[in-house]
């Protein structure tokens, strides 16, 4: 009556074991594969840092003015440009109108 109460503890306690290395494999991997993706995480915070401090450099007003000057043709605007909405060339179209069509009610 003994012996088969043993053969089945001792087969449990080798079934536990096993279950234990392949949890224990398992969580390795998983904490291998963590580490890489922390180290992945800082390497893009970091390369976010530099983008951000070369866009700030690149968009600074006083470069971005001399850039202008130097590639755009630009001049002051006359006088004579300017025209009025009321004074718009024939054939185009009017920019908005009244609700329920031109005459209104």
């Amino acid at each position: 009556m003994m012996r088969p109460l043993v053969v089945i503890s001792i087969a449990a306690f080798v079934l536990a074991m096993l279950a234990l290395f392949l949890v224990k494999h398992e969580v390795r991997g998983l904490e291998r594969e963590l580490a890489l993706l922390e180290l992945d995480r800082q390497r893009h915070v970091e390369a976010i840092r530099v983008l951000r401090s070369e866009w700030s450099y690149l968009t600074r007003p006083s470069r971005l003015a001399t850039l202008a000057a130097r590639h755009l043709p630009l001049e002051p605007v006359q006088a004579a440009q300017i025209r009025w909405l009321p004074q718009r060339p024939a054939g185009l179209p009017a920019l908005m109108t009244p609700i329920g069509g031109e005459g209104g009610s």
